[in-house]
């Protein structure tokens, strides 16, 4: 064989190392495609659940947040056009010169949460920065005004409120706060989130997750046992309000890495202990969000090699039976860590 031969063979070795390489991540087109073709509805909204199950699934604020926040991330402002439009036809209630947003499509919904409207009111300001459009930036700050009112227990932002009832949540889950948001909007008490973070942390890795403004009392959402989702959510506003690594959480994570290479959905709360058998796309692309956010990058190559091998990354997934809040979060992960990669 010639030396031209040679180097061909080697280029064409290369090229389908970095096919088969990218091949196995979402890019742009097949993440919206895989959403317009199994997930939206034919009112073009997203259902929990795709394909056979997609006119049955429930119709979540959560879900469109999570699409325009990949959609931002991809620089689509077309889909991300589309989205602006569908929430405010299907999911913001005007009332006496407020926006209320609803948590799910219903005749009967009368509530918010505060975890979705805090990730429209990010992506809507984001998205309004980066495709110059102030009608984006116009409605999160008129969604801000709505919770400011609207939803203070003891001058903090709480969990939900019944515009129905005219009354709000009595607790804040930490996994709901967004401090992005608190610190650009200018949240009243914005250092009491901060303080109300570190209260979160135990003596054993994980967090507490929910706070009392009225007591100031911590409360477990499960004495015996963690969710995982939960505690990467807390511990990256926790990185984001104190530009601090919250040490036993991240010591534990390491060692899980390194170990068996294994996250499960929920451990035992005092021991640390797996309290499950499954593992979850959801987790493993939230571990890959934490370790970027550390700057832990041999931590996050090791989660994304575990996500890479769950349900919604797969050549020809069930979107029937994924839920769509699990494949974005896969999606998104798989993106940012790439661009990542490819940026250094």
């Amino acid at each position: 064989m010639n030396s031209y031969a040679v180097k061909g063979t080697i280029l064409l070795i290369c090229c389908m190392a970095l096919f088969l390489n990218f091949s196995a991540l979402p890019v742009t087109e097949s993440v919206t495609r895989t959403v317009e073709r199994h997930y939206q509805n034919s009112d073009r909204l997203i259902s929990s659940y795709g394909d056979e199950r997609r006119d049955s699934s429930p119709i979540l604020l959560e879900s469109m947040g999570q699409y325009m926040e990949y959609l931002l991330l991809a620089d689509d402002q077309k889909g991300f056009e589309e989205q602006f439009q569908l929430l405010q036809e299907h999911f913001a209630v005007e009332q006496a010169g407020e926006i209320h947003l609803k948590w799910q499509i219903g005749e009967n919904i009368s509530t918010n949460a505060s975890v979705d409207d805090f990730r429209i009111i990010e992506v809507l300001m984001a998205g309004g920065e980066k495709f110059h459009d102030a009608a984006y930036t116009d409605l999160a700050e008129q969604i801000w005004d709505t919770m400011i009112r609207t939803q203070l227990t003891d001058g903090l932002i709480t969990d939900f409120y019944d515009r129905s009832w005219k009354q709000q949540s009595s607790e804040m889950h930490l996994s709901y706060l967004n401090f992005t948001v608190l610190e650009d909007m200018r949240a009243p008490n914005l250092e009491e989130y901060k303080r109300i973070l570190r209260g979160g942390q135990t003596d054993t890795p994980f967090f507490i997750e929910i706070y009392h403004p009225r007591d100031k009392s911590y409360h477990t959402a499960d004495p015996e046992t963690v969710n995982m989702i939960d505690q990467f959510l807390i511990a990256m506003q926790y990185v984001k309000s104190t530009n601090e690594t919250p040490a036993k959480f991240h010591d534990w994570l390491q060692k899980q890495a390194k170990a068996d290479n294994v996250l499960h959905g929920r451990y035992n709360r005092t021991t640390a202990a797996p309290a499950s058998s499954y593992e979850s796309s959801s987790v493993y692309a939230l571990a890959v969000l934490y370790s970027l956010a550390v700057h832990d990058q041999e931590m996050a190559d090791e989660w994304f090699l575990k996500l890479q091998k769950q349900a919604p990354m797969q050549a020809s997934p069930s979107y029937t039976d994924i839920h769509f809040f699990d494949y974005m979060y896969a999606s998104y992960a798989a993106r940012l860590y790439e661009a990542g990669r490819s940026s250094h």
